[in-house]
């Protein structure tokens, strides 16, 4: 067996209520001090205005009758109080669940039943869904609240819960006290999987695992985990990526936010010219538009030092090129997932190894298996990526089922990545494990070709899944392509020469090229590879 750790040595994780950690302030961040700004309203949060109003929350939602262990969802775009919402249950020993806002009735309906949320705080624009969503499941109207200051058909504003203003503090909620094991134990969030491959799943993440994160992480942070820095919130808030990068660990590190609702372009480079952001978390699409979309040549963004990208593999050629056209940024890439609260592996600003993910974060052990035998592989050969550590998450919610397929009697969680490690031990994904092509009894990573792709000039955007084709009794790769603007001439024929001339033969598109006008993909920046199936209609030929 081989085993991978940190170069960092091991952190000391609180094992507290993680609010009391988001506020434990090693700092020493003045209550003065922005820690959240709403980049169109320019509503501004201050560090003490944080810590005080969400004890009011938590206080109104006493007063509502919640519990320890009860679950409040947050049904919403990012908002620039959105962690407020979210830390007042988890403060009072409760949990909270964090919804796609981009989910129908129906989704939302499963996510509220899954989870047992008692109350719903929803944008007043998705109010007709979160309404739906509830009368599905029988959760009373009077236990929707929204975001904003203003009521909606009736609908309050969860400010409405809270005790009156000059309410002193030994009178507000006070966090449950969380010492030891019990912080193992106690659930704090439920973050559902993107579900590209089925039904989603809810993965529990306890209040020691919440706080994991945020310690493994900041030892190698640098000059970013303090209160200078100024970050953009455009990751999903519902997503653990932006959960644990900004609502988390940018309270712990007193980083001031500049929070965008929803991602465009426009929006986005604006906030960076206005706000002179430092630190930028993205993922791989984001990135790609600021590469290659022109617009981004008509707004200043010399202020960015630090790129990140997470959530779904950049390749080398992307960040290269990111780097050539800003060379002033320094960048790195990280891997994990919800399971993993969610980060195992990150890299380094200051000596970033392009294509990497990183090695792995302290206190974990990882190993690399193959999936088919079992043995542990040896450096440059592909293995599935297992992680055993602090931040591993408690379990499915309901689903004891895939708890047991995904974390092994011994505490090995099994990701479903395929990756290999150099002799550095610096890790590198190829692929997912369910998502590699079988031609012929030959692996093909989508994702490599779907970087050869894009760095095609004329093209804009790529996804590559695997098809059946009955005549070779074989899966095929076809590409789904998007034009870059001015490139109509491009053809089917010039996608597969280009890759065929890059590539080993058992690589090759055999199951051809499609044009589309953009890849789907989830808010994370995964590729949706499901709606790419439904497109495949009438059997390919397969082109030798």
């Amino acid at each position: 067996m081989t085993i991978y750790k940190s170069p960092v040595a091991d952190q000391v994780i609180p094992q507290i209520n993680s609010f009391s950690f988001a506020i434990s302030n090693p700092n020493n961040t003045p209550d003065s001090h922005p820690i959240l700004t709403d980049a169109v309203t320019k509503r501004v949060i201050t560090y003490g205005d944080w810590k005080r109003t969400t004890r009011r929350w938590a206080t109104g939602l006493q007063s509502l009758g919640f519990k320890r262990g009860d679950v409040v969802a947050l049904f919403s775009f990012n908002q620039v109080d959105y962690s407020i919402t979210m830390f007042g249950p988890i403060l009072l020993g409760g949990i909270a669940t964090t919804v796609n806002s981009a989910y129908t009735a129906d989704e939302l309906a499963y996510q509220l039943q899954d989870s047992g949320a008692s109350v719903i705080v929803t944008h007043p624009e998705l109010l007709p869904v979160a309404i739906a969503g509830a009368k599905k499941v029988g959760l009373p109207a009077n236990r929707i609240f929204l975001y904003g200051d203003k009521s909606v058909d009736g609908f309050q504003p969860y400010s409405a819960t809270f005790p009156p203003e000059e309410t002193p503090d030994h009178l507000l909620a006070q966090p449950v006290n969380l010492n030891g094991q019990a912080a193992a134990e106690t659930t704090a969030l439920i973050c559902y999987s993107s579900g590209t491959t089925g039904k989603s799943k809810g993965v529990e993440l306890t209040h020691v695992n919440f706080n994991s994160n945020t310690c493994q992480v900041s030892p190698l942070e640098g000059e970013i985990a303090h209160s200078e820095n100024i970050a953009m919130a455009v990751l999903p808030m519902y997503h653990i990526y932006g959960i644990q990068l900004h609502l988390m660990y940018g309270v712990y590190n007193g980083v001031r936010t500049i929070v965008i609702q929803k991602f465009d372009p426009v929006g986005f480079l604006k906030a960076i010219q206005e706000f002179k952001i430092i630190s930028l978390n993205l993922v791989p699409p984001q990135i790609l538009m600021l590469v290659k979309a022109p617009i981004v040549d008509q707004y200043d963004i010399s202020s960015v030092r630090f790129v990140m990208s997470g959530a779904a593999p950049c390749s080398a050629d992307l960040s290269r090129a990111l780097m050539k056209k800003f060379p002033f940024l320094q960048f790195r890439q990280g891997y994990g997932m919800s399971e993993m609260s969610p980060a195992s592996h990150v890299g380094l600003y200051h000596t970033p190894i392009h294509g990497s993910i990183g090695r792995v974060m302290p206190n974990q052990e990882v190993r690399l298996v193959d999936p088919e035998t079992g043995k542990d592989v040896t450096p440059g050969e592909p293995g599935e990526i297992w992680v055993r550590g602090p931040n591993v998450m408690k379990g499915y919610r309901n689903n004891v089922k895939a708890t047991k397929e995904t974390i092994d009697t011994e505490g090995w969680l099994h990701t479903g990545d395929i990756a290999i490690v150099d002799k550095e031990e610096n890790f590198f994904i190829v692929d997912r494990l369910k998502e590699l092509i079988k031609y012929k009894g030959f692996q093909v990573a989508p994702a490599e070709l779907e970087a050869l792709l894009i760095a095609h000039p004329a093209i804009l955007d790529a996804a590559v899944i695997g098809i059946d084709n009955k005549e070779q009794a074989t899966e095929v790769p076809l590409a789904f392509v998007v034009k870059a603007p001015g490139q109509e001439n491009l053809s089917e024929k010039d996608v597969i020469d280009y890759v065929a001339s890059k590539v080993a033969g058992h690589k090759k598109l055999r199951g051809g090229v499609r044009f589309i006008e953009v890849v789907p993909k989830s808010a994370a920046g995964k590729i949706l590879r499901k709606d790419l199936r439904v497109l495949v209609q009438k059997p390919v030929q397969a082109k030798l």
